[in-house]
């Protein structure tokens, strides 16, 4: 079963900036090399849901509760941002599991403007290598609709939280120009480096980028909300250097980088969302 918190961040990935179906690119692509033999490696162990104390405990407007088991010490998840996570989520009736990456030994990298009402106002505020419960009411979860078979109507819901990274963003000047939202083309100039500051690819204002739709999925969430004539540091996690391979280039996926960035243009191509 695909897990349900992943399939709302890929909905939302479809339709956010940068996120229209890739376009295919002119250059040659690579060759994909099949692995000897059929067999698949195997899956990753399972890990552990965590438990124990509570050492924070808050109860937020509309019935939300958030209990921290562990205070993280890295990076603070800003609302609207993207993070690496493992999660247990459970009816709060019966304790019924129905969806958990920690069973699957694999933490999920999606924005939290993909996800429940509970997450986008519960996971704000946690730093990374925290552990946190969220006891989710029904109206910021699935409501009265549910998600069947996994999630009946009206059910209220209990999340563990691991949180394993998060994208940082830091904004290092505020743009004034129109604001990047929904699908968009970005033009940027940008320096891309690795976690040992060698330089992978770098653009000049004289000679800018345009970001093909889709193409790197940090750049979907980090170019996100910005203005143009802004400029932006993003910090990518490997979970989410994602690089579409239709799109070309020679960027290393699935290794952590930095990105470091003006918006020299941006061009909605949906109409904005009223807030």
């Amino acid at each position: 079963m695909r897990p349900l918190l992943v399939a709302l961040a890929a909905g939302l990935v479809a339709a956010n900036c940068l996120g229209a179906e890739p376009q295919a690119s002119a250059q040659a692509q690579p060759t994909q090399v099949k692995p000897e033999g059929d067999a698949l490696p195997p899956p990753p162990p399972k890990i552990a849901v965590p438990d124990g104390a509570v050492v924070n405990r808050q109860e937020l407007e509309g019935g939300l509760i958030i209990e921290d088991l562990k205070i993280g010490t890295g990076y603070e998840v800003k609302p609207g941002g993207a993070v690496v996570a493992l999660y247990h989520g459970t009816l709060k009736d019966g304790g019924k599991e129905f969806d958990s990456a920690f069973r699957r030994g694999e933490a999920v990298a999606f924005p939290l403007n993909g996800v429940i009402e509970g997450w986008q106002k519960g996971v704000p505020g946690m730093k990374v290598g925290g552990i946190r419960r969220l006891i989710v009411p029904a109206k910021m979860g699935y409501g009265e609709r549910g998600a069947p078979p996994s999630i009946p109507a009206n059910a209220d819901l209990v999340f563990v939280i691991q949180l394993e990274d998060a994208l940082q963003v830091i904004d290092e000047k505020e743009g004034t120009g129109e604001e990047a939202a929904g699908q968009c083309v970005a033009v940027t100039a940008h320096t891309i480096t690795d976690a040992d500051g060698k330089v992978i690819e770098k653009y000049e204002a004289s000679n800018p980028y345009i970001w093909f739709p889709n193409e790197m999925q940090a750049m979907v969430f980090g170019v996100e909300g910005m203005k143009a004539g802004g400029k932006r540091k993003i910090i990518v996690p490997k979970q989410m250097n994602k690089t579409n391979p239709q799109a070309g280039g020679n960027r290393p996926s699935d290794v952590p980088v930095t990105v470091e960035f003006d918006l020299i243009a941006v061009r909605n191509l949906a109409p904005k969302k009223p807030k």
